[in-house]
C-alpha cells in the first residue's frame, strides 16, 4: 500500500515537473524571440508581485495568473495593466465614462484611497485568474542557466524513479511467473 502512495506521489511530481518545465521552455523561448514581450501560455501569463498593495488576498512574492484580454471586466475583478512601465494588479472599483472613452477606477485591497490615476482599456493586459503563493521567489531562483540545470536535474530524477519504479514491478512479474 505504502509503495502505491509513494509510486502516485513520484508520478505527480514527475507530470508537474514536466509541465513546469515546458511552459518554462516556450516562455523563455518567447523571451529571446521578442524580449520586451511578456510571455504567455494558451493565453495565460505568469507575474511576480512585488508589492503588498493587494494583501491580505494576494501578497508579495505570490506567482499570480492573469487571463490576457480586456473583455467583459466588470467592477470587483482583479486586473493587471500597464502604468508607465510598470505592471500593476489591483481590484476595479467602478467603471466610468470619461468623454466618449469608458476608464476603470482601480484600488489596491490593503490601500485606502482608490489609485490616483484611471485605466484605460487599452492598458490592460488581463484579469486575474489564481495565485500561487511563494510561486514568484520560486520563478525568480529558476531563471537562467541554474534554473535550467535545476529543472533538467528533477526531471531527470523524476524519469530514474520512473525508470526505477517500472525496473522493480517487470523484475516481480517475472519472479511470479517462475513461481
Amino acid at each position: 500500500m505504502m509503495r502505491k502512495i509513494i509510486s502516485m506521489i513520484v508520478n505527480l511530481i514527475t507530470a508537474f515537473v514536466i509541465i513546469v518545465s515546458s511552459l518554462y521552455l516556450v516562455s523563455v523561448l518567447q523571451t529571446i524571440n521578442n524580449p520586451s514581450h511578456i510571455p504567455s501560455v494558451l493565453g495565460f501569463t505568469p507575474l511576480t508581485v512585488v508589492s503588498g498593495s493587494m494583501s491580505p488576498g494576494i501578497q508579495t512574492g505570490d506567482l499570480v495568473i492573469i487571463k490576457n484580454g480586456s473583455s467583459a471586466i466588470k467592477p470587483g475583478d482583479v486586473i493587471t495593466y500597464r502604468l508607465g512601465g510598470v505592471l500593476v494588479t489591483h481590484r476595479v472599483k467602478e467603471i466610468a465614462k470619461n468623454n466618449v472613452q469608458e476608464v476603470f477606477v482601480t484600488q489596491g485591497d490593503a490601500n485606502e484611497i482608490p489609485d490616483f490615476e484611471t485605466v484605460d482599456r487599452s492598458q490592460i493586459l488581463g484579469r486575474y485568474v489564481m495565485r500561487i503563493p511563494f510561486g514568484g521567489y520560486i520563478k525568480a531562483s529558476l531563471r537562467g542557466l541554474p534554473g535550467i540545470l535545476i529543472l533538467a536535474g528533477l526531471g531527470l530524477i523524476a524519469l530514474m524513479s520512473e525508470l526505477l519504479s517500472y525496473t522493480t514491478y517487470k523484475v516481480k512479474e517475472a519472479e511470479k511467473s517462475m513461481l
